[in-house]
């Protein structure tokens, strides 16, 4: 190394860049194995997570089915018969859930003592059945506790009861965009800068659903905060994969998983001591300030500024001081290297087409470009959906059992927790792929079991079921770490990202087959998923293990296939 002079103020020290990355790395594998740099990263990462647990879990609460519904027929509001009476005359021998009530002349009921209109209807049905028509045609749904749902805000039953699902499928779909969009952003812009744009779609959305008074704009923010669930998760996971050590990466990556049952519990009880759905809605809305303390403590990920030749604000980061060293340009170089931030100027000469290639859409077609690359990618995308698609299977089973939606919530965040610690203890002895697949089987084989049981057994079909949930919240976490160091750091969260949208497939499909297909068959949603979870678990068999501690930079590195020991072996 030679020293500059002709500044002595601000004298540099020359290093090849090849120095300057080894040097950089060398001091992040130190900062990462401990200390108050890995603890910042974590709870910086792991709290947004938690509010993930609030408002993704928060549509079994704001938008459940009212306790009792009837319908308010007009002509008889004036009258002096009790709630009861008016419900006999109108929905006698129905089981619509005031849906639809009789066709009577309810002007001239209203005339008569509830004895005589009850003789009157009595004596008429004798003759003739009256027709049964919608409840609106008579009066309006009224709702048992109205403020503790928005069904009752924006009447959201009988005919239209399709568009409260809208509520829960437009935060998959916003998820679903995000996953995606947000992935190729924390790549090509860096992971802060993902995480700081997904949390101002978090507080903005939230505060759409606190105070919207138009179900579409409620909608929106619903959207929102699906998107920006995955613009707050995918960074904050990535950030603690890439620059904690493997000694801490395996617990702090399922800690940071498990984080998430701990806010579906919050959330649970503070549904249960606040029960009007507006205020409840404000109360998970408050804590989303929080992400703005986040935005400002966070920094960069060290190793993506490495990659990205970021290498002054990566030294200041890692040392805490301003970097000393200059990067001597190398002789065989074609183009200056920079050490703090990429040149933007185009190329000259190069097409639409070249640009758009070494631009936004690099990532992707790095993703695809290799065969053992593009094994990988879709063997992990089928992972994902069949993942996604049980996890919200099993919970939308369970809901339909005759239990408090507050106790559930809390029982499921309970079966969620532990789930997401054994993992830490099967990653230690049996690496990532068997870990994985091991937990799909014991996933499928729970499910599927749920076919032996007698149709009236409740206790075993549920006892069953949760084996099954328990089996899927464990996969969940380890594919996300195991899918995270298969790909290297130029596509990481590419490759993150499309997963999560096929993921998002999963879990927007998950209330149609539920709905849809469970009609047919209880058994069926169930099958369906262990049968899948099971074709999963064989497909793990085909990708290589990762367990080495050595994650790879560029997409040239990535092994091709199992095992991950003989790479060189196509």
């Amino acid at each position: 190394m030679t020293q500059s002079k002709e500044n002595p103020e601000k004298s540099r020290e020359l290093i090849s860049e090849e120095g300057m990355k080894d040097l950089l790395t060398k001091q992040l594998d130190i900062v990462g194995s401990g200390g108050a740099f890995v603890w910042a990263i974590f709870f910086l990462c792991v709290t947004p997570n938690i509010l993930n647990g609030f408002h993704v879990s928060s549509y079994t609460l704001l938008g459940h089915l009212p306790d009792d519904q009837w319908c308010g027929i007009s002509d008889l509001q004036d009258t002096n018969w009790t709630l009861t009476q008016k419900r006999e005359i109108a929905e006698k021998g129905l089981k619509t859930g005031g849906c639809t009530v009789w066709d009577w002349n309810y002007g001239h009921l209203a005339k008569m003592s509830f004895e005589a209109a009850l003789n009157y209807t009595n004596h008429l049905s004798e003759i003739a059945q009256p027709a049964e028509v919608s409840c609106k045609v008579k009066g309006q749904h009224v709702f048992a506790n109205p403020e503790s749902t928005f069904v009752a805000d924006w009447d959201l039953t009988c005919d239209r009861s399709i568009q409260r699902t809208s509520a829960q499928v437009s935060i998959s779909l916003g998820k679903f965009c995000g996953s995606f969009s947000f992935g190729i952003l924390a790549d090509k812009f860096g992971r802060k800068t993902s995480f700081t744009l997904g949390a101002a779609f978090f507080i903005v959305g939230s505060f759409f659903c606190t105070f919207s008074p138009w179900y579409s704009l409620f909608l929106a923010g619903r959207f929102a905060l699906g998107a920006a669930s995955s613009g707050l998760f995918y960074p904050a996971f990535t950030m603690i994969v890439e620059n904690i050590c493997l000694k801490h990466r395996s617990w702090m990556s399922i800690a940071f998983s498990a984080s998430y049952p701990v806010g579906m519990i919050i959330l649970a009880v503070v549904g249960y001591i606040i029960q009007p759905w507006r205020h409840l809605q404000l109360a998970l809305t408050i804590p989303s300030l929080l992400l703005i303390l986040n935005c400002y403590l966070m920094n960069e990920s060290p190793r993506w500024l490495i990659t990205n030749q970021r290498y002054d604000r990566v030294y200041k980061i890692l040392f805490r001081q301003p970097s000393h060293y200059q990067i001597q340009p190398s002789t065989a170089a074609c183009a200056p290297v920079v050490t703090d931030k990429k040149s933007l100027e185009p190329e000259v000469g190069s097409s639409l087409g070249q640009r758009l290639r070494n631009g936004p859409l690099k990532s992707i077609i790095e993703l695809y470009a290799t065969s053992s690359v593009r094994k990988m990618i879709f063997a992990s995308y089928f992972m994902f959906c069949v993942t996604s698609l049980s996890y919200y299977v099993t919970a939308l089973n369970a809901a339909n059992l005759s239990v408090s939606r507050y106790l559930y919530i809390i029982a499921t965040g309970l079966v969620d927790i532990p789930s997401y610690l054994v993992p830490v203890i099967m990653l230690r002895f049996t690496g990532r792929r068997l870990t994985t697949m091991f937990l799909f089987l014991w996933t499928g084989v729970s499910l599927l079991l749920v076919l032996s049981v007698p149709g009236g057994s409740t206790t075993w079909i549920v006892a069953f079921a949760m084996l099954g949930r328990f089996g899927i919240s464990a996969t969940y976490s380890v594919v996300t770490l195991y899918t995270a160091e298969l790909y290297p750091t130029q596509i990481r969260n590419s490759a993150l990202g499309t997963c999560s949208t096929f993921a998002h497939v999963g879990s927007i499909s998950a209330p149609y087959v539920v709905d849809c297909l469970g009609a047919l068959g209880w058994y069926i949603p169930t099958t369906i998923c262990g049968i899948c979870v099971l074709v999963a678990g064989l497909l793990t068999l085909t990708l290589p293990e990762t367990a080495t501690g050595k994650l790879s930079d560029k997409v040239d590195s990535t092994p091709a296939s199992a095992p991950a020991e003989q790479p060189e072996k196509q």
